[in-house]
C-alpha cells in the first residue's frame, strides 16, 4: 500500500484504496504539469497531473488552503474557504504571478474553468471525490476513461453545492463515482451518469474534470488495482503457504 503526503491509507485489500486529500504542500503551490513550465507530481507513485486553464494566459493547477482564517481569509475568493485543509483548484489566469518559481502569490480559481487530469500509473477503482463551490459559476463533467478507451461520465450542474458567501456551509459535497443513479447534492441540483457498454471501472485508467467555471476539488478516493505480476506473486505465495501446512 502506498502512503505518503497527503494519501491517507484507507484499507488492504485486493485493491490498495487511498485518500489523496493534498495535504503537506504549500498554499499556492504549482503542480501538476503546466502550460510554462510547472512539472511538480505531488503523487508520482500513483498519477500524472496535468491542470489546464481555460483563461488566458493559460495557468495551471495549484494548491488553496481552504481553511477558514488561514493564509487566503482576506483573498477574493472566500468561498472556498470550506474548512478542508488544503484542496485542488485550476489556476486564475488573472493571478500568474509567481514572485518564487512554482508558488502562485495568490491562488485563486479560473472563472473560465478549465481541466485536471489524473492519468494513473496503475488501473484503479474510482471511489468519490469532493467537490467544492459548484453554484451559480459553473457546471463540472468528469470523464472516467478505461484501459480500452471506454468511458463513464459524470454531469454535475450548475446549483449542486452552496456558494458559502451567499448560503452558508458546507459548500461541497462528495460524488460517488462507484453508482449511475442520480445524486442530489447539497445544493439541491442532481447530478446524472452514463457510461458506454462494456465501460470496466475496475480499470480506469484516466479521470479528467471538466470545469466550465470556478470549482475545487479534494479527498479522491481510489482503490490501486494490482498489476498482473503482483497477483501472480500473491498467488504463488499462497500457493507455498498451502503446501508447507499440509
Amino acid at each position: 500500500m502506498i502512503c505518503s503526503a497527503g494519501v491517507v491509507c484507507l484499507a488492504a485489500s485486493t485493491a490498495s484504496a487511498v485518500l489523496v486529500d493534498f495535504e503537506g504542500f504549500g498554499n499556492g503551490l504549482e503542480v501538476g504539469r503546466g502550460p510554462h513550465g510547472g512539472s511538480f507530481q505531488p503523487y508520482p507513485a500513483l498519477f500524472d497531473l496535468t491542470g489546464t486553464s481555460f483563461g488566458a494566459p493559460v495557468q495551471g493547477a495549484s494548491i488553496f488552503d481552504s481553511t477558514p482564517g488561514g493564509p487566503n481569509a482576506f483573498g477574493s475568493d472566500r468561498d472556498l474557504l470550506v474548512n478542508l485543509g488544503n484542496i485542488l483548484i485550476v489556476q486564475n489566469d488573472t493571478f500568474a504571478t509567481q514572485t518564487v518559481a512554482g508558488t502562485y502569490d495568490v491562488p485563486n480559481d479560473e472563472a473560465d474553468g478549465g481541466s485536471l487530469l489524473f492519468d494513473f500509473v496503475d488501473p484503479v477503482e474510482l471511489l468519490s471525490v469532493v467537490l467544492i463551490d459548484i453554484d451559480a459559476h459553473g457546471a463540472v463533467d468528469l470523464i472516467l476513461t478505461d484501459g480500452s478507451a471506454l468511458t463513464r461520465t459524470y454531469s454535475v450542474p450548475d446549483y449542486w453545492t452552496f456558494d458559502i458567501s451567499v448560503n452558508g456551509p458546507n459548500g461541497f459535497d462528495t460524488l460517488d463515482l462507484t453508482i449511475l443513479t442520480p445524486q442530489l447534492g447539497e445544493g439541491g441540483a442532481v447530478a446524472t451518469a452514463m457510461e458506454d457498454l462494456g465501460f470496466n471501472p475496475m480499470d480506469v485508467a484516466t479521470l479528467e474534470i471538466i470545469q466550465s467555471g470556478s470549482a475545487g476539488v479534494d479527498n479522491l478516493s481510489f482503490g490501486v488495482i494490482p498489476a498482473p505480476s503482483t497477483l501472480l506473486v500473491l498467488m504463488a505465495g499462497l500457493a507455498g503457504l498451502r503446501r508447507r501446512r499440509r
